[in-house]
């Protein structure tokens, strides 16, 4: 009996001793774990402090991504550009009026970036002329290059510059445009070399904007004055580097603004030619003649008129 006595003894003294080394080894590997979860904690939490069981490391993902998210939102996408472009257009004498004629010429608009950065907005004329907005898709500067092919065979920058965030949203049409006999858009003064021309015909404004059969925009003048050292005409107008060259833009309905000096030559077409008349002489002819439909025409050389004349075409 005391035998069997001890041998119990022994058996619960083991267990007891197992039983405390199982619920220190169970101690032992929580511990463990703890500094691991308590290192992601504070790799997350402010201040080093371990994140709570309730909010997981991974809820601060979103706050880490919003430094990129904003900024680039400030920079220029391809799709704004072309947008802007556009707006400056409709807003400018370029006599884009928002349409693309598909009938019979080659006329369209494109979009594209460059290795280097800019981005790069074309538009190609029905005459041929390919006219691009390097536009910098941080500042939104932009500059203006031409090429015509045959006549400009390199690209060369026109000097034409604007900012296009001025243009990422599109300006409502000036109230009473149509209205006014002159235009109430402030004045386009006309500085590039080259020369500007066009029919002198009032009942034809509505046409302004419009093309013919032949997909030609209309090129009206419907007032025109010549007062002190400023020549006015006011609506669409055609612009060429050189006299006999197909138009290279069309204006819209705008208030034509050209500087004129004591050197201006004024010419009127006769049957026997052209003939040279004084400069008041012109004026009268310009406010007798607005429904003539003759073709009204100046040269333009270092932002002055050199020549000024009107003649049947």
């Amino acid at each position: 009996m005391k035998s069997r006595k001890l041998i119990l003894s022994v058996c619960l003294c083991t267990v007891m001793l197992l039983s405390a080394c199982g619920g220190e080894k169970k101690e032992d590997s929580a511990s463990m774990f703890k500094p691991v979860k308590t290192e992601a904690g504070s790799e997350q939490a402010d201040g080093g402090q371990p994140a709570s069981a309730g909010q997981p490391a991974a809820q601060e993902e979103p706050a880490a991504q919003e430094g990129p998210a904003v900024q680039s939102a400030d920079v220029i996408t391809e799709d704004q550009a072309y947008q802007a472009v556009i707006n400056y257009n409709l807003a400018s004498d370029s006599g884009f009026d928002g349409e693309i004629n598909s009938e019979g010429y080659i006329e369209y608009f494109d979009v594209s970036t460059e290795e280097d950065g800019p981005i790069v907005v074309l538009y190609r004329s029905y005459t041929a002329a390919q006219i691009r907005y390097y536009v910098d898709p941080v500042s939104g500067e932009t500059y203006v290059t031409e090429l015509v092919p045959g006549v400009i065979d390199e690209e060369q920058k026109t000097g034409e510059t604007f900012n296009v965030r001025d243009y990422l949203t599109a300006a409502a049409p000036a109230e009473g445009k149509k209205e006014s006999a002159a235009s109430s858009a402030p004045a386009e003064y006309e500085t590039s070399d080259g020369f500007m021309g066009s029919f002198l015909s009032a009942p034809d404004r509505d046409k302004i904007d419009t093309t013919n059969d032949y997909g030609v925009f209309y090129r009206v003048i419907y007032e025109a004055s010549l007062e002190g050292d400023e020549l006015i005409a006011c609506g669409s107008m055609d612009y060429r580097n050189f006299k006999d060259q197909d138009p290279i833009s069309i204006s819209s309905d705008v208030r034509h603004s050209f500087k004129v000096d004591d050197n201006t030559v004024y010419r009127k077409g006769t049957e026997e030619g052209p003939e040279t008349v004084s400069k008041e002489e012109f004026a009268g002819y310009l406010e007798s003649r607005k429904d003539s439909g003759m073709y009204f025409e100046v040269e333009l050389n270092g932002g002055v008129v050199t020549t000024a004349e009107m003649y049947a075409q």
